[in-house]
């Protein structure tokens, strides 16, 4: 039986580290890489404005089609407090952008108003958004949403990677399943009759969000590096916040099992799976053995486990910044 992959369901994640490299290079900015963006003005002295957008892709699709209008909410919320948190920041406000085929009040209140008590919950207050119309462009029935975060973190409290040493320990807080990357390729499968009913209901259980919990343990000062593990998996991810000349050197063994990956694994290789999914590491956080013992308290409420530790290494050794130990 043909390997069912990710370009094969129509994404390319080449073409999208193609795209990367060309703005890395074209733009010149040190945001480029960052999970959240980074602004700075005098009005504000001591303090950074961190700013992500993002949306949920085509697990949208069969959300509306369920009418599951709370879990696009709270995707919608993770995919960009999730990544903002990485910064240390604290969420200030949301704004939301919905293109519709036709604008159905019902179904867009629910939405929205589903979207605002979610973000309550992590002090983030939405402020306002858009919505259009774009019958030539959105199918009938259908609408996308985008969201856009902004937060406020004091410039001593910056979580970045020059903060991370040697014999740091990872820690990673297991995930609630797929959360809300790699749905083409889902989709996909369900499709054609490899996910049951029930597997692809498992697939669509809300992202989990790990704001609250990250900054009890920023105001602590209990982290060196923060990653949220979404599109491209663990390692690609990791990598964005090792500094060079060490490695995020991780035990595969030690992921929680769940039992949707291991279903979809029975149709993909092993490594596109790693690829495109959490593998169950929703998120990972960087830090001293030291203050292990008060970060797996502080973040008990999402089974976090040591996934592994930082690690120098030597110049051509072995240039990737996140491995999977043999």
């Amino acid at each position: 039986m043909e390997k069912y992959s990710y370009k094969k369901s129509g994404v390319c994640l080449e073409n999208s580290a193609i795209l990367s490299n060309m703005l890395f290079c074209g733009l010149n900015s040190a945001n480029f890489s960052n999970f959240a963006g980074l602004f700075e003005h005098p009005v504000l002295p001591e303090y950074y404005l961190a700013g992500t957008t993002d949306g949920i892709g085509t697990k949208i699709i069969p959300l509306i089609e369920r009418k599951l209008y709370k879990t696009i909410a709270q995707d919608l919320a993770a995919m960009n407090l999730n990544d903002l948190v990485c910064t240390g920041a604290k969420p200030l406000f949301f704004l939301d952008y919905i293109a519709a085929n036709i604008l159905d009040p019902n179904e867009i209140s629910n939405f929205i108003l589903e979207l605002n008590n979610v973000l309550k919950t992590y002090n983030c207050l939405l402020i306002g958004g858009e919505t259009s119309e774009m019958g030539d462009f959105i199918k009938k029935g259908a609408f996308d949403a985008a969201g856009f975060a902004v937060g406020l973190v004091q410039k001593a409290k910056l979580i970045k990677k020059e903060n991370i040493k040697e014999n740091d320990v990872i820690v990673a807080l297991k995930s609630t399943g797929v959360h809300s990357n790699g749905f083409s390729l889902i989709r996909n499968l369900y499709k054609d009759g490899c996910l049951s009913e029930e597997d692809f209901t498992k697939s669509l259980i809300p992202t989990a969000i790990y704001v609250n919990e990250v900054l009890k343990l920023c105001d602590k000062e209990l982290v060196s590096g923060l990653a949220n593990i979404t599109g491209g998996g663990i390692l690609s991810n990791l990598e964005r916040i090792i500094p060079e000349g060490f490695q995020a050197q991780l035990d595969r063994n030690a992921l929680p099992e769940i039992e949707i990956f291991k279903t979809i694994n029975n149709f993909t290789d092993t490594e596109e799976m790693f690829r495109t999914f959490n593998m169950g590491a929703g998120f990972c956080i960087i830090c001293k053995e030291s203050n292990l013992k008060s970060v797996l308290d502080i973040t008990k409420v999402h089974s976090p486990f040591v996934f592994g530790a930082v690690k120098k290494i030597k110049k051509g050794k072995n240039d990737k910044r996140a491995v999977f130990k043999s």
